[in-house]
């Protein structure tokens, strides 16, 4: 059995090599409009991976996580643009510019604050409730957008400015945002497999059988949900420097569809999974597909949100553990299969 477990980890830290070499070199092989756009995919896998704790680990599907990436992206820009408090919260106007870490962390502490908050509240509801409860949170949010304009720039939003991007050379910028995800990756990697981890499986697989045991199901479900936003605050402040612009597109439905698509195709619950389905949907959507629809006649009703959703329902009757559980299952198979011919 620990032979298994450490061919099994020596497995995962090939792959974890193969990875951090390949997005390492990229920059060298790709032109810079890709680069970029590889740069702000590490950053939208840091929203998916947040989101599989407290969904995938916890067992609680919360359908508002991009309340929390926009709380931590508008947080971030304040930050860095404070005069937009003039005429309405005059006392904030005059603070001075942020250091773009302080503000990044920032917005993953206030996106933590409300995530506790909000937790509270909430996670004593069970089952559908709780998601009914969270979908709402992100049009509450929105509407605060367009009510207070002034501050928050309404429908277009507003821009923090070149020179408080994470870098201004572009392949500088994809490696800042490189090492922001592999930080947060790590964090969560080492929590999610500690014993903190393994109360939240507990909660996932039977809330009443964790609780006879001693585990006190309520307070681990918010912690799970605050460590959660926290880390969606860190993944939208990281994106408003990477690219200096910020409006309610991050509060949005559509990136939480994304978000859940990515980490259901890759499965729930791994880490791993939603980390390879984050990779494929995010360039899916915003490179692949848009070469590839040019050439779909005009007649067929199709465009890239048909094709991912296809894919979803494809996922859900062949694989409904996720592409990632499916790989490990049938590598478990084989290695099965084999064992009996090696004795």
């Amino acid at each position: 059995m620990r032979a298994e477990m450490l061919k099994t980890d020596f497995k995962k830290l090939i792959l974890g090599i193969v990875f951090l070499v390949v997005f390492a070199a990229a920059p060298a092989f790709l032109p810079e409009a890709y680069v970029y756009l590889v740069g702000m995919m590490f950053l939208f896998l840091i929203l998916v991976i947040s989101w599989d704790v407290i969904v995938g680990y916890t067992g609680q599907v919360n359908l508002g996580h991009t309340v929390f990436v926009g709380l931590g992206a508008y947080t971030a820009a304040l930050m860095q643009v404070p005069s937009r408090f003039e005429g309405s919260v005059d006392f904030l106007a005059g603070m001075p510019q942020a250091p773009i870490p302080v503000s990044i962390l920032a917005g993953g502490i206030v996106a933590g604050f409300f995530g506790l908050a909000i937790g509270i509240i909430t996670l004593r509801l069970k089952g559908f409730y709780f998601s009914l409860v969270t979908a709402i949170l992100p049009l509450v949010f929105l509407k605060s957008v367009f009510v207070f304009s002034d501050i928050f720039g309404g429908e277009e939003g507003f821009s923090i400015g070149l020179e408080r991007s994470l870098a201004g050379d572009v392949t500088l910028r994809y490696y800042y945002a490189f090492v922001i995800f592999l930080i947060s990756f790590v964090i969560i990697y080492f929590i999610v497999n500690s014993r903190i981890g393994l109360r939240f499986r507990a909660v996932r697989d039977d809330e009443d059988l964790a609780e006879s045991i001693g585990v006190n199901v309520v307070r681990y479900k918010i912690l799970s949900f605050v460590i959660s936003s926290f880390f969606a605050g860190i993944g939208g402040a990281a994106i408003v420097h990477y690219r200096i612009t910020i409006g309610p597109d991050l509060y949005d439905i559509p990136l939480m569809l994304l978000i859940i698509l990515s980490a259901v195709i890759g499965g729930l619950g791994t880490l791993y999974g939603p980390l390879f389905g984050g990779i494929v949907i995010y360039l899916m959507k915003s490179w692949w597909l848009r070469s590839l629809l040019p050439s779909i006649p005009e007649w067929l009703p199709i465009n890239d949100d048909v094709i991912l959703y296809a894919i979803l329902i494809a996922v859900g009757v062949l694989a409904p553990e996720g592409i990632w559980g499916r790989v490990r299952e049938m590598l478990r198979e084989r290695a099965e299969a084999e064992s009996p011919q090696s004795t």
